[in-house]
This record gives C-alpha cells, structure tokens and sequence, in this order.
C-alpha cells in the first residue's frame, strides 16, 4: 500500500481510542507518552492490522517491544485481524502533550535514600516533565529506549547533539533517574566532560595515581557525559577518555553522550573517537517550535502554581524563540512579580515584565522579526499577514515572508505555518516556491525581497 494511500485512510473511529486506554494501563506514563500516543490504526480489507507512526525508527522499534502488547489488546477488543505491521505515515502528528496526571512526586518518594544522597541527578529533570515536540520526539524516544534496557539496544553510544538550552541535559538526568528509581541500571554514573578532565587531571596528573581512576568506571553500567564537545583539543583526556569509552562499549555498558555540535564537527577530536560515536545512534535536538514553546511555559507554570492566561503564554512563547532556557528565565520573572504584587498576570504585565528580553530577541532574526520588516516593505502590518485572507496586497508579503522565514530562520515548515494563522507546511513549501519563482522575472518583487535581506544579513 502506498505512503499517501496510509495517510489517507488513517482511521478516526473509537475502536483504537479504546485499545489505546487499554494500552496505557499496561504501560508506564513515559513510555505510553512516547509511543503510543501518536499512534493510529488502519485495518485493511486484507485483514492487516497497520499501525501507523511518525517515521520508521518508531516502526523498528515498536515492532520489536511492543508487538505482543498490541496483539493482545486488539484480540481483547474484538478487533479481527490477520496480521500485524507498522507504517511509517505522512500524517501530520500533533505535538504530544504531558500527561495531566504527574508521577513525578511518586517517582521521588521511591528513590533509595543512597542515590538521593549521591545528588547526581536533579529531582525534576526526569521524563515526565520533559515536553516531547517534533523537535525533540527522536531524541526523546531514544533516551527512554536506553533508559529501560541500558546496553540491550543497538543505540550504544548514544549521542544527542543540539544548542544551549535545548534540553540535552533534561535527557541525560532523567535517563539516570529512570534507570536508579525503575532499577535498569546497577551503578550509574553521570558527570559533565569538565569534571571528567577535572578528575583525571588530579588523579593521574597530580597523584600520579591512574589505577584510582580507571576503578571509578570499573563497575558502571550506565555511563552519562555532558558536553562531550568540551575534550576538543585536549588530546591526554581524549586518549584516556578512549580508553574507558572502549572498555565499557566491549563489555556491553550503556553510554550516553551530549555535545552542543554533530560529533565530527567537534574541533581537535581524536578520529578513532569520532568513529566509535558514529557506530551508535546520533540525533540532534531542534529548537521547540511555538505549540512546544506554549506547552512548556503552561508546564512549567503549573508547577509553579502560577496561573498564565492563553494569550500570555501565546505572547511570550511568541517572542522567546531560540530555547527552553529563556523561557524558564521569563517564568521566573513572572513568579516573582506575582508574589510581590499577590496580582495575577496580565498580558500588559506580561509585556511590561519581558520588555527588555523581547526586546532584545527582537533584533535578531526570528519569524516576528521578518513579518515585522516585510510589512514594512510592502506596507501592511504583521497582523494582516497572519490574517486568514487571501488578497493579493496581503497574500503577497505573507508568501515572501514565508520564503525569508525558510532561508533565514532554523524554525521547521510546521512550526512556520504555524505562526502565519495556522497555515500547514504544504501552504509554506507552496509560498517558498511560488517566490523562488517569481523573484526571477519580477524585478520589483526581486528589490523588495532584497531590501528585506539587506536588514536580515548584519544580524546573522
């Protein structure tokens, strides 16, 4: 069966929801979260059931965890099927959202005073309060695969890579927490690459002591190291780094690693390291796009016990773009007005309190940033080109401001659509190419898209 022939038949009867609650019961919060909630199901006339996913690494891994469950809540509902097969499926998947319910209170009651003394994990960096977008889903699945069978997949090492703020640390602790408090693990070390150089240097530099060193390793069964980037062009580390790195792979220990670039981007990495990191799983994390944006700072703000009206949680996951960081930072400031002021957060407030931030991120490029310099050019508001009308004084500048967002911005075609009304990525890949075009033969058009640029090219 075709691709689009799937997307296309995606069932939206009951009978799947109902499978799906039976699912969720014989499954953990995190793991129900991330597999099964993007899921559907489509029966064919052949009696196949396929289950259809967001991509194939979904399809691999689902197959081989999680067929036995599927086929035994599909007989319990009465489902007839032949057959059993999983599909990846050009739909377009929604954002996940967390469960309303969190364990995480649970999940710290059952941590063994011992781990909870070693600190090495912080109490709410743990799956469920992680927020899974389409920026971060690949990743995310893949740490909660290796925080459940550590070693026991093929994604040894494991390598996330992406910006600052992004949550690669978020991913790291709460793939130590799952393994201590689900008992995966044994022994768990986790340590950022600075305190791994720190270390060495003073055992094997200073008291000349390696044999103390290497014993720290000798019985981790999960090994987590942050910032991995950081032993670029420090050629004594790396080569002792090597040396436990191979030990544990050969002895089947899970490692798990973050860097702020893709591994062979790291400047001054040994080679063979390079190597050994590309015979596992690397998947980068994206900047969240704004539904992401929007779920983390209600997350968040209810954790808090702060309460965010809708259009203060849209106005400020508007204009905070680039990370999660930034956006706790503004949650913070929020908090803090509303306990001194015992008054809730308006959008004035909201705009009053974030002014300078906003204001700053304003100047670089983001999707505001370019709707706002086009409806200069073309002289309409950035209103308008979020506006769902189809004139051509509007359609226009929304389409060239589409195509800017492309070239210029790292935001996804979704995520794009999504801060012009709504519209889907076909609607973005449409306007991108319909400018590509015209920009050839319109030399009016050609000048004004090049005034924009000319604003966009001192902030790159």
């Amino acid at each position: 069966m075709l691709m689009n022939d799937l997307s296309h038949a995606i069932s939206t009867s009951s009978p799947w929801q109902e499978c799906l609650q039976k699912i969720q019961k014989k499954t953990t919060p995190s793991t129900f979260e991330t597999w099964f909630r993007t899921t559907d199901l489509l029966l064919s006339p052949e009696g196949n059931a396929n289950i259809l996913v967001p991509n194939q690494f979904f399809a691999d891994f689902m197959e081989q965890h999680f067929s036995d469950i599927i086929r035994g809540v599909l007989t319990e509902s009465s489902i007839g099927f032949q057959s059993l097969s999983f599909c990846p499926s050009e739909k377009d998947w929604k954002i996940v959202q967390p469960l309303a319910q969190t364990i995480s209170e649970a999940q710290a009651r059952r941590i063994p005073q011992s781990v909870a003394k070693k600190g090495q994990f912080h109490p709410n960096y743990s799956f469920d309060t992680y927020i899974v977008g389409d920026g971060n889903r690949m990743a995310h699945a893949a740490a909660l695969a290796v925080a459940e069978a550590p070693g026991k997949t093929t994604f040894n090492p494991l390598v996330m890579y992406g910006g600052t703020g992004l949550g690669k640390t978020h991913l790291l602790q709460a793939i130590g927490h799952f393994a201590q408090t689900e008992n995966t693990a044994d022994c768990v070390m986790y340590m950022t690459s600075e305190e791994f150089t720190t270390q060495y240097i003073n055992y094997v530099v200073e008291k000349k002591d390696s044999t103390s060193f290497y014993k720290k390793f000798n019985n981790v069964d999960l090994l987590l190291i942050d910032d991995i980037h950081f032993l670029g062009g420090k050629p004594g580390t790396q080569k002792e780094f090597y040396r436990i790195f191979n030990r544990l792979l050969l002895e089947r220990k899970q490692i798990i690693l973050s860097s702020d670039r893709p591994p062979e981007k790291i400047t001054d990495m040994m080679e063979h390291i390079i190597n050994r990191f590309m015979g596992g799983l690397i998947t980068d994390i994206q900047p969240p796009d704004l539904e992401t944006r929007m779920a983390i700072l209600r997350k968040k703000a209810e954790t808090d016990g702060l309460s965010l009206a809708g259009e203060v949680i849209q106005y400020i996951a508007g204009h905070i773009t680039s990370n999660v960081r930034e956006l706790e930072g503004i949650l913070i400031k929020l908090i803090a007005s509303s306990s001194f002021t015992g008054k809730d957060i308006s959008i004035d407030i909201a705009k009053e309190i974030c002014g300078d931030v906003i204001s700053r991120k304003d100047q670089r490029i983001s999707v505001v940033f370019i709707q706002q310099k086009v409806a200069e050019a073309f002289e309409t508001t950035p209103n308008q080109l979020t506006a769902h009308t189809r004139k051509r004084d509007v359609a226009l500048p929304r389409s060239v401001a589409m195509y800017l967002c492309k070239k210029w911005t790292k935001q996804s075609l979704r995520t794009i659509g999504l801060e012009f009304g709504g519209r889907d990525y076909s609607t973005v890949i449409h306007a991108c190419k319909k400018i590509e075009s015209d920009v050839q033969t319109d030399a009016e058009l050609k000048r004004k898209v090049g005034l924009v640029e000319e604003q966009l090219i001192p902030l790159v």
